[in-house]
């Protein structure tokens, strides 16, 4: 027994190994059969990693859809996520749902979230506005949670839920209802779903029916993830573990091909057609590939090629057939239908790229680890470029130069000079670091070499097919750029000068520095190249040319036309006489296809990607393959597809806003079209701009997302020209005045045609005192002021006739015044000469009236005197004792007083007299003061005549005491006070004082 079991162990052993022998072959046999049959390419596309930061939104993004206008709509946690080229908008659902499918239908964006569906549009504004569906989903059956899918069949949209299927129609909802829906999609007018009860589902009839095939699918045996086109008629339904089935109008069978297998072992989750012969399959372990209409695998692209993670939740392809992945942690784009692509010969130690050459078949790249190399592909065009790198035998180290020479590829490490033969590295010389090799002369093979070392010029001869060192060198410093043509050979280091290389008759080999007496050098940045069979000489000066008639460098006619005052750093030729150069970081091409009108091409997808510094680097395979260095391996540039490229620019206004203590949104950044992507589009601001909101701001884009775009505009009725192309995607004006304008943008990239012209126009209004109707009342108030002004001189006018007429009248006057004036003046002179006559008249009565005064005075002492004569006569005849003598002195008395008494009328006289001399003086006092006696008068009179009291009293015949006496009766009779002077108060009668009649 014991031996029987031994021998049953024994087969069972046997049996056991020779089964895991067959599984290991088979595994091996599939292996390779997926390998024969996927060989990847090495050409990688651009990968833009976009991170949660970039987005500034949710972190997972799931389905993916792209508008007519060409904006690109993400279902993100936190809302529908909207891209332009330029711009991230996050727009969240009223209920702040994540949303987990979106659809775009013309100018609607579908969207599923979390017990939420509808659709966002774009109102009048431009801005994106949202209409929740949920109301009109029939009562009861509302019971959902999260919508999955949102498809388009036929005119109606279909909302996928676990446990319901919402069908839109006619602005109606109806509802599917099962136990569990797993998938929802179309592909070519087919609507499939899968149900748990029924497995695969076909919708037709306005109702859901089991589609017919060999394959169970219901209880959720196979899990279908996605449906896409494949091919040019079939659709793939591509399910998570149990592979690819493929199906037409007539049949549905499984796809065996060994790298479905593959596929499935990395879980595939989404799959999307990128055009007829290539699909996108996207998995949750391995990245995403890319298959041909036969199966075989053409890219694999996982996280190592630079995708931000390996599980992808959805894959779109746009309408440039780029590829977008929606990821768990972002999402990225790959450039999938550019020109352009990465080289890396190992993407696990991202290493720039320092040289290339193809030879013997194979491709070689030269990095800072090492020297790799890689099998051609006989396909034509960049097709080439597929198959796998390995590492070069002992080639590790920097790789600056490989350079062909009597057949032999030769490479020059930062450790020696190598030969490379079956891909292994054999060395040729290590004393020293060596960039580039050169063979001496016309013949060929060429019996001598130089290489160019860190510290010089080597010599090497050729015999026997091997390249031996002759100890012969030249020293000058780092021999990097140097060029041989014929028999002249000369360097240039970049910093200390240029050197021309002899070798002498006896096999030796000198330098000789170049005198730059025309000091075309620069102080750094000197490099030399060998271009159109000329030696040409770069530095920061300009470009030169070797004249060997001359042995001098002057000035390039050719290159100067291209490159005036820019700085290039880097020439190369390639086969078809284009010349291809790197100008600060920028490389370009000066494309020779028509040689009499050479024109420059630039790649603004590299800018500031490739190597500069002295580690410059381009080589021209074919017009399909040219290698450029970058900073992680070489960029690929498929020159031919790049210059035939059909791509169309549509730039966008993204938005407008005014401001002014706030901002205010003119217009939200969508239009209401489908229009094709190059149309023009057009805005008109409905209102006009209140005057003090006069700054405005404008955002724009274009949604092109394989490269580089640049942007020109102008505020036509602001500006008159256009801006100089440029980057920037917003521009500000401030302070507008009032007035019509209409922003234009363009856009342009490299060699995709120019866009059409974007418009946006609006009206800023005037200001309140710039209105109409301020224009108004300013007419009215200035014609009020020419009316008041007109008035106010027509008044000043009256005014200043009427002050002419009153002056005229008043000059009149005063002329007539005058005349009355020199008329009465003449009267006057008339008068007063007639009074100076009166005067001199009465002036001479009045001398004759008082010289009568006098008279009569004198005449009054002499009776006076005569009186006392006869007295004293009397008194001698009373004395005289003769009566004869006395009678006799009696009749002589007798006769004095006959002759005395015949002047008795002297007194009368007197007052005559004295009245016209002093104006009635006796008269007037007779009559104020009817008591005074004819003695008062004369007292008065006396007085007046100013008297002195002994004359008064002579004539008065009375005493001084006498006069006294008589004086102070008067005073008393003229009732004068004790204060006022009797001979003062006498002096105002009759009025010749000037204190006037004292009555």
């Amino acid at each position: 027994m014991r031996r029987l079991f031994f021998l049953n162990d024994m087969f069972y052993e046997r049996m056991k190994q020779r089964l895991l022998s067959k599984a290991i072959l088979l595994l091996l046999l599939l292996n390779i059969a997926v390998c024969a049959s996927s060989q990847n390419t090495v050409l990688v596309p651009e990968i833009i990693n976009f991170t949660k930061n970039t987005y500034d939104a949710g972190t997972q993004n799931r389905v993916m859809a792209q508008g007519s206008n060409g904006l690109m709509y993400f279902a993100n946690n936190d809302g529908l996520l909207v891209y332009d080229g330029t711009y991230w908008k996050l727009y969240s659902l009223p209920n702040r749902s994540m949303v987990r499918a979106v659809l775009v239908d013309g100018d609607r964006i579908y969207v599923g979230g979390q017990q939420e569906i509808g659709y966002f549009y774009f109102d009048g504004k431009g801005s994106m506005a949202y209409r929740s569906l949920k109301g009109l989903i029939p009562p009861g059956e509302d019971d959902f949670t999260d919508v999955w899918h949102v498809v388009k069949y036929e005119n109606d949209i279909f909302f996928r839920s676990s446990k319901r299927i919402f069908r839109y129609t006619n602005n109606k909802i109806f509802a599917f209802k099962s136990i569990d829906w797993r998938f929802l999609g179309t592909s070519r007018g087919v609507l499939l779903a899968q149900q748990y009860e029924n497995g695969l589902m076909m919708f037709a009839g306005g109702q859901w029916r089991p589609y017919k095939t060999d394959y169970d699918f219901s209880r959720n045996k196979m899990i279908i993830r996605s449906v896409s086109d494949y091919g040019s008629d079939k659709t793939m339904v591509a399910t998570v573990r149990t592979g690819i089935y493929l199906m037409d109008a007539n049949s549905f069978s499984k796809f065996d091909h060994p790298s479905v297998t593959k596929m499935s072992s990395d879980l595939i989750h989404t799959s999307a057609a990128i055009d007829t012969g290539r699909t996108i399959i996207g998995t949750k372990l391995g990245g995403y590939y890319i298959i041909d209409s036969k199966g075989n695998i053409l890219q694999q692209i996982t996280k190592k090629e630079g995708l931000q993670t390996n599980t992808i939740n959805n894959a779109f392809v746009d309408r440039e057939q780029n590829i977008w992945l929606g990821l768990e942690n972002g999402i990225d784009l790959i450039i999938n239908n550019s020109a352009i692509n990465h080289l890396n010969p190992n993407y696990e130690n991202k290493s720039p790229g320092y040289s290339a050459m193809v030879f013997d078949g194979r491709l070689f790249v030269g990095t800072n680890v090492g020297l790799y190399s890689m099998p051609l592909s006989p396909a034509a065009g960049s097709g080439m470029m597929k198959g796998d790198f390995s590492l070069v035998r002992n080639s590790n180290g920097i790789v600056w130069g490989l350079s062909v020479v009597n057949g032999q590829l030769l490479m020059g490490k930062n450790d020696g000079c190598f030969r490379v033969i079956n891909n292994e590295c054999i060395p040729i010389d290590t004393t020293t670091g060596f960039w580039s090799f050169h063979p001496v002369g016309e013949k060929q093979p060429s019996p001598r070499m130089i290489g160019s070392t860190y510290s010089g010029i080597n010599l090497y001869d050729y015999s026997n097919g091997r390249f031996s060192s002759t100890f012969k060198q030249t020293l000058f410093e780092s021999a990097k750029y140097t060029v041989t043509i014929g028999d002249e050979i000369w360097v240039v280091h970049p910093y200390l000068g240029l050197y021309k290389i002899n070798l002498t008759d006896t096999g030796g080999i000198t330098n000789t520095p170049y005198k730059d007496v025309d000091h075309i050098l620069s102080d750094g940045h000197n490099h030399l190249f060998k271009v159109r069979n000329k030696m040409t000489l770069l530095t920061r000066k300009g470009v030169y040319e070797y004249d060997i008639r001359t042995k001098k460098f002057s000035v390039s006619s050719f290159f100067n036309q291209f490159f005036p005052s820019a700085y290039v750093s880097y020439l190369r030729e390639d086969a078809s006489g284009n010349i291809w150069f790197i100008q600060d970081k920028r490389p370009g091409v000066i494309d020779m296809s028509q040689p009499a009108k050479p024109t420059i091409v630039y790649f603004p997808e590299l800018n500031n990607h490739v190597l500069g510094n002295d580690e410059e680097f381009i080589y021209p395979i074919n017009k399909n393959n040219i290698l450029v260095s970058g900073y992680i391996g070489l960029y690929h540039i498929d020159y031919e597809r790049y210059t035939n490229s059909h791509k169309q620019l549509r730039v966008l206004l993204r938005g407008v806003t005014s401001s002014f203590q706030k901002d205010s949104v003119l217009f939200g950044g969508y239009q209401m079209d489908c229009d094709t992507q190059n149309t023009a589009q057009a805005y008109t601001l409905a209102r006009e701009l209140s005057y003090k909101w006069n700054s405005v701001h404008f955002d724009f884009s274009a949604p092109f997302y394989g490269g580089t775009v640049e942007y020109s505009y102008r505020l036509a009725g602001y500006e008159e020209e256009f801006s100089p192309w440029s980057r920037k995607t917003e521009r500000s004006y401030t302070n507008l005045p009032p007035g019509d304008y209409v922003f234009e943008v363009k856009a342009k990239s490299s060699w995709v045609p120019e866009s059409a012209m974007n418009r946006f126009s609006f009206t800023v209004s005037p200001p309140w005192y710039r209105t109409v109707l301020a224009y108004l009342l300013y007419a009215l108030l200035i014609i009020a002021a020419i009316y008041w002004f007109y008035k106010r001189q027509q008044r000043k006018y009256i005014a200043q006739a009427a002050a002419r007429q009153k002056a005229q009248q008043q000059e009149f006057k005063e002329s007539q015044q005058r005349l009355k004036d020199k008329h009465q003046h003449e009267l006057d002179m008339n008068e007063k000469e007639i009074i100076r006559l009166k005067n001199i008249k009465l002036e001479a009565e009045i001398e004759h009236n008082h010289a009568e005064l006098a008279s009569n005075t004198m005449s009054l002492l002499q009776k006076k005197e005569l009186l006392n004569r006869i007295k004293d006569e009397i008194i001698k005849v009373q004395s005289e004792a003769d009566h004869d003598k006395k009678e006799k002195n009696v009749r002589r008395i007798i006769k004095v007083i006959n002759d005395q008494l015949e002047m008795d009328d002297d007194w009368e006289r007197f007052t005559v007299y004295f009245d016209r001399v002093n104006n009635d003086f006796l008269k007037i006092l007779k009559e104020k003061f009817p008591s005074l006696t004819p003695a008062d008068l004369k007292l008065c009179a006396y007085l007046r005549l100013s008297l002195s009291t002994k004359e008064i009293a002579d004539l008065l015949n009375l005493s001084v005491r006498g006069v006294e006496s008589s004086r102070y009766r008067l005073r008393k009779k003229l009732e004068l006070p004790n204060e006022v002077s009797l001979l003062e108060y006498l002096e105002k009668v009759g009025g010749n004082s000037s204190g006037g009649d004292p009555a």
